[in-house]
């Protein structure tokens, strides 16, 4: 047998519970011509044990590497993708349940479309009909964001190029994770897979968002268990995404927005009791900035398109803002209406 088409990797820590759905969805896959390469970062419950045996009673082929310690989302991708012999590359968080046509979408959409090197799935809450994320934009803010996040499910439905895909759930294009680099393991995570959307856009990639490609998510089921840790990678690598990817001219156009966005995270951290995590993210951050400096030189070699290309991939973010919380506030009054 030759290599398969897609290789599909799940990285996994302390994910017990949630290796059972994952398995059984992915054996019923309409695309069967993919691989399963499961990374285990240095969990202390049964997973790997409970992986093989799944995997067995479904006559799932997933290859098992076993890592002796936590080297986050990013180590363990970039441990999967060394297994890996596909010329599609699919990355599932374990906490997700994928629909039969899942991967079967993902992967007409990239044989379709040669200049797309990152297909984007549609995440809906498990549980919940409200999405979670249908493709990944960019503010002006200079900050990410879920796409349709908390709108019904039944919205979004249209197939369209947007900034990126959430890694929960993606699949890319090995020719071009060859030429632009893979996840950057200095995030270890949160924000790692922005910094490839951005460096795949930068480069002349596209992304297409692909709704057929339906997946359902327990959302933060796994980094729940994070705490202060992940407040602390997640206000750090949201300005290391900046420094690398975002083009002077652009920066200094928004920087205005980019401190108010910063003005009002720091309110939220203390609001949350996170001040202490917040504070030593940002001084990680700026302690280290020659290095990162030294990375923007390097993702800036790669760069293709045009400073009014990348103006055009950003969102408002007061429309982003504004979008969401109409909606919420909108769901609120139906509410009250009913009772």
């Amino acid at each position: 047998m030759g290599s398969p088409s897609v290789s599909v990797i799940i990285v996994n820590w302390n994910g017990e519970p949630f290796i059972p759905d994952c398995f059984k969805a992915l054996a019923k896959q309409s695309f069967q011509d993919f691989e399963v390469i499961f990374v285990d970062n240095g969990s202390s419950d049964n997973s790997v044990t409970l992986a093989r045996k799944v995997a067995e009673d479904l006559n799932l082929a997933v290859k098992i590497i076993k890592l002796p310690t936590n080297t986050g989302f990013t180590g363990g991708n970039i441990a999967g993708l060394k297994k890996c012999s596909g010329k599609f590359i699919a990355l599932l968080n374990n906490d997700t349940v994928v629909s039969p046509q899942w991967l079967e979408a993902l992967a007409q959409a990239m044989e379709a479309y040669q200049d797309v090197g990152i297909c984007a799935s549609k995440l809906v809450v498990d549980g919940k009909n409200i999405i979670d994320s249908s493709g990944d934009g960019y503010s002006t803010f200079g900050s990410a964001f879920k796409r349709g996040e908390g709108f019904p499910a039944s919205q979004y439905e249209s197939q369209e190029y947007v900034f990126g895909a959430c890694a929960g759930a993606a699949l890319y294009r090995r020719q071009m994770l060859d030429e632009i680099g893979f996840l950057d393991d200095d995030f270890f995570l949160y924000f790692e897979d922005v910094d490839l959307n951005f460096r795949a856009q930068l480069a002349g990639w596209k992304c297409i968002y692909v709704p057929k490609a339906l997946v359902r998510h327990k959302v933060n089921a796994s980094s729940k268990l994070l705490g202060d840790l992940a407040t602390y990678y997640g206000v750090r690598n949201d300005k290391v995404v900046k420094i690398k990817n975002i083009p002077y001219a652009v920066m200094l156009r928004h920087l205005p927005a980019f401190i108010l966005n910063e003005l009002i995270s720091l309110q939220y951290h203390i609001r949350i009791g996170r001040f202490r995590s917040y504070l030593k993210g940002n001084l990680e951050f700026f302690r280290n900035l020659p290095f990162y400096l030294k990375k923007r030189k390097q993702t800036m070699k790669l760069k293709k398109v045009s400073n009014s290309y990348i103006e055009g991939l950003l969102t408002s973010g007061f429309s982003v803002y504004l979008g969401l919380h109409f909606y919420r506030l909108k769901e609120a009054f139906g509410k009250r209406r009913q009772k």
